[in-house]
């Protein structure tokens, strides 16, 4: 029963707003280009999820802490895992506002306001008894986007090309990256599990399953008609009204999910150097003024947010864990290599300064 629960954990956290973007990005990018690069970067993460696994047993604290312990790189830990956080919550934000608007009607920023007011009292109430109804609302969202695969086949409309606009692949990848990205979760698997083969099993399993889902989704949705940014803001108008409501129900149970998952690892984070009265306005003040400057001075669209700031923040931060790594490999004897966990810190470095220009 625990390897069961620390799997649907594992891939109810890979199912957020990611995979609804990045089906815009497959009309974009083309076929054949898509599924390579998210092939790759799959691959890239799994194996950064076992090397901070180690990370994570020698430390015996979350990842957050573990990175910073290691490193030697307090400061820069917390700014890049702060930045991640800010930009994925201000997505969720803009996205909801987007996607109510199109099922419902009126403005997105009344609709924005609603959201990240309702997720806001609902994390200060208590986000560890929150988190478990989140959890069970992420399961229900991987069921709806299962059955969704084979209702956008029946909506087959738009033929995909098999390469497009190549020069979008560093965005494609930051984007894959914030999709699939279970790291900020590892710590909590791995306290379900405690069993480092079992934490093996359960991670390689959920990213094989969450990319054939992500290559599932994404293709069958790319060829149901012309998408915006958020690909359930146009198949609201492309499907008919119950399949509409289905979709936006997707749409809500992703950004909430994931409000609530990142909330709790920014405050477990940062609760040691912060007093808590005052880290719930360090969490959302900088969200409020984030959504200010994107939805009124439109510096950022939403793809830009995820990719170009949320993705290149997870990229940087994963460099920065790989290194922790390696560093550590020369206090500890680890089983995962350290001339890999090298190699894949400059692969981070390389993808997450390329999704900034």
């Amino acid at each position: 029963m625990g390897l069961l629960l620390a799997l649907g954990y594992a891939v109810s956290s890979m199912f957020g707003i990611g995979i609804l973007v990045l089906p815009y990005l497959f009309q974009l990018l083309g076929v054949l280009p898509s599924l390579v690069l998210l092939t790759f970067i799959s691959l890239l993460l799994n194996l950064a999820t076992y090397a901070i696994l180690e990370l994570i047993e020698i430390s015996s604290d979350d990842v957050v802490a573990s990175v910073a312990q290691h490193s030697g790189q307090r400061e820069l830990t917390l700014a890049l895992f702060g930045m991640f956080v800010y930009s994925a919550l201000t997505a969720y934000v803009v996205a909801s506002g987007d996607q109510l608007a199109a099922f419902f009607g009126g403005d997105p920023h009344y609709w924005s306001a609603v959201f990240f007011a309702l997720a806001f009292l609902l994390a200060i109430r208590g986000l560890s008894r929150i988190s478990v109804i989140a959890t069970y609302i992420s399961l229900f969202l991987v069921t709806t986007v299962l059955f969704m695969i084979p209702v956008n086949l029946n909506y087959d409309s738009l033929l995909i090309p098999w390469s497009g606009h190549l020069s979008l692949s560093p965005l494609f990848l930051a984007v894959a990256a914030f999709a699939l990205s279970v790291h900020f979760t590892i710590y909590d698997i791995h306290r379900l599990l405690r069993d480092e083969k079992s934490n093996i099993v359960v991670l390689f399993a959920a990213f094989a399953f969450a990319f054939l889902v992500y290559a599932a989704f994404g293709l069958t949705t790319a060829a149901v008609a012309p998408l915006s940014q958020l690909s359930t803001v146009s198949l609201v108008t492309a499907y008919p009204p119950f399949y509409a409501l289905l979709i936006t129900v997707i749409a809500l149970a992703a950004f909430y999910t994931s409000f609530i998952s990142l909330s709790n690892s920014f405050i477990s984070a940062f609760r040691d150097y912060i007093h808590h009265r005052t880290i719930y306005a360090l969490l959302m003040v900088p969200v409020a003024l984030l959504y200010l400057l994107v939805r009124q001075l439109s510096l950022l669209d939403l793809v830009a947010l995820v990719g170009r700031l949320g993705g290149a923040s997870l990229l940087l931060f994963l460099a920065l864990a790989m290194h922790a790594h390696f560093r550590a490999s020369g206090q500890w004897k680890l089983s995962f290599p350290p001339v890999l966990s090298r190699i894949l810190s400059l692969a981070f470095l390389v993808l997450g300064v390329a999704a900034l220009l």
